[in-house]
């Protein structure tokens, strides 16, 4: 029942950053969107979350780069510690994300990570991840919302995640 309950909370979020986000989405190769005047802005921010497999909350950041400046590919690097109220573990992250541009929009990624779960040894892992972000504000960064999968010794688990990056510096 309770997962039921979060999984109903989560479609219900999706779809209302959705709708905002197509109702305002452009294309980012469009020749009359002003790219010209488009700077890649390298972004940081706290991010919280939640695994649904683990049952545990999580906390994090993560770092946004543009490949070069007028891409929509950006590396991001990321951490998150999770704790189920028995123990803490952690994963660190290497994701390549297309952005969907300045204005906001769906996005997606793949990605590996790097797991501290009790276990003698880290374990490495493949990430994929779809994700919605919303300008704060102009240049002022974005706010988004992530659903993560990681597989993990042919197991997969699922997570949800919630950030606000602000840009650091333009190029």
């Amino acid at each position: 029942m309770r997962h039921h309950r979060a999984h109903c909370t989560f479609l219900l979020l999706l779809i209302l950053f959705g709708r905002a986000a197509v109702s305002e989405a452009e294309w980012p190769y469009d020749e009359d969107s002003g790219r010209r005047g488009v700077r890649a802005a390298v972004e940081l921010g706290p991010r919280a979350g939640y695994d649904y497999d683990g049952d545990a909350y999580s906390a994090g950041g993560q770092l946004r780069i543009p490949l070069w400046r007028r891409s929509r590919f950006m590396l991001a690097p990321s951490g998150d510690i999770y704790n189920d109220g028995t123990r803490a573990d952690w994963q660190a992250n290497v994701d390549l994300l297309m952005s969907p541009g300045p204005r906001g929009g769906l996005y997606a990624g793949l990605g590996f990570g790097w797991i501290e779960d009790g276990s003698p040894q880290r374990e490495r892992a493949v990430n994929q991840l779809v994700g919605l972000t919303r300008p704060l504000g102009q240049g002022a960064g974005h706010a988004y919302v992530e659903a993560r999968w990681t597989e993990l010794n042919r197991k997969t688990v699922f997570r949800l995640v919630f950030g606000i990056n602000m840009a650091l510096f333009s190029y």
